[in-house]
């Protein structure tokens, strides 16, 4: 059986897609030869690359195209598109975008959410099985809810889904060279929003609490600068995602705020600290036993949906981030 994912973008959303392969592999496999193929970005492809669990990655320049308004590249996408055929596609996004690619490919059964389960509601015209799962439900949830139902399999409980067996991979040989700590602690100072960004300043006294302790954490940054000569800490910046994803296969410990390379910390199967204020916890909290998450207010945690005007991140004490940190790695030796 040959079936098509797609989830072009965002990093975060394509790490929580792609973690049911697995269980979604090996149940099909009992009564299929399954091939998987997976419909991304290129700005993302690195992501996916060499996952055990992807025989083929196909990437496309969709967002540069519309972007540049590239008619050419354009028509180049919808030539890649043509040329394969499925006995399933899935469309994992709910978008109109992403509903467009999946009906470009050739296919036996194109399954998505419904009218009242789509982000984009219009995106449900397009596909010829839809499923229904509230928008409020946990994003893993979601995800499975779809995929299994598409395949006429059983849906996994949400406690399976939080622990799925590795699907990514990396090149060991990607590994920044790392400073010499007792414990390699990674703090992701960047997110795709400020309402979801712990200020510089807090990670700053995060740093001097570490510090006490005798560990120089590493800020992880895309472009923000850091200077502070009172401080020890290691700054690796604009990094590729392959080279991410090989740093924090090494790290003891990652925290951030609600953000792709936080999630990539679970789907590594590395311990985490994941900060919430504007986004809802229960919507999309990948918790563990070494993934743990903190919410900025207790009101925060069964909200439903995000609050653009929620800065609340910014009221998370770094003296409970560095106890939550402590107790995790106490934990860990």
């Amino acid at each position: 059986m040959k079936v098509a994912f797609i989830r072009l973008t965002a990093m975060g959303d394509i790490i929580h897609s792609a973690s049911i392969l697995p269980l979604l592999h090996q149940q099909l496999s009992q009564t299929h030869n399954p091939t998987f193929h997976w419909y991304v970005d290129s700005s993302f492809k690195e992501i996916l690359e060499s996952s055990p669990f992807v025989d083929k990655l196909i990437a496309i320049p969709l967002k540069q195209s519309i972007q540049q308004k590239s008619f050419k590249n354009l028509y180049l996408i919808y030539k890649t598109l043509k040329s394969e055929s499925y006995d399933i596609v899935i469309d994992l996004q709910g978008l109109i975008k992403s509903a467009i690619v999946g009906k470009i490919l050739h296919s036996k059964k194109y399954v998505g959410f419904d009218f009242k389960s789509a982000k984009e509601s219009l995106a449900a015209l397009f596909y010829t099985q839809k499923v229904h799962i509230p928008y409020h439900e946990h994003i893993l949830l979601r995800n499975a809810t779809l995929a299994f139902n598409a395949l006429n399999l059983p849906t996994p409980n949400l406690q399976t889904l939080f622990n799925p067996k590795p699907f990514l991979s990396f090149n060991p040989a990607l590994t920044p060279q790392l400073p010499k700590n007792s414990k390699n602690i990674l703090f992701v100072l960047e997110t795709s929003k400020p309402n979801k960004t712990y200020p510089k300043a807090l990670f700053l006294e995060l740093v001097k609490l570490f510090n006490t302790i005798g560990i120089s954490p590493i800020l992880l940054t895309h472009k923000t600068t850091i200077n502070d000569s009172s401080l020890h800490f290691y700054h690796f910046t604009n990094l590729s995602l392959n080279a991410i994803k090989a740093l924090l296969a090494q790290m003891d410990l990652i925290i951030g705020g609600d953000t792709g390379i936080t999630h990539l910390a679970w789907a590594l199967q590395k311990p985490s600290i994941t900060l919430f204020g504007a986004t809802p916890p229960k919507r999309f909290h990948l918790q563990t036993l070494i993934n743990l998450y903190l919410v900025a207010t207790p009101d925060n945690t069964n909200k439903k949906s995000y609050d653009k005007k929620n800065f609340s991140i910014q009221t998370i004490p770094p003296q409970e981030i560095f106890n939550l940190a402590k107790s995790l790695l106490e934990s860990k030796i």
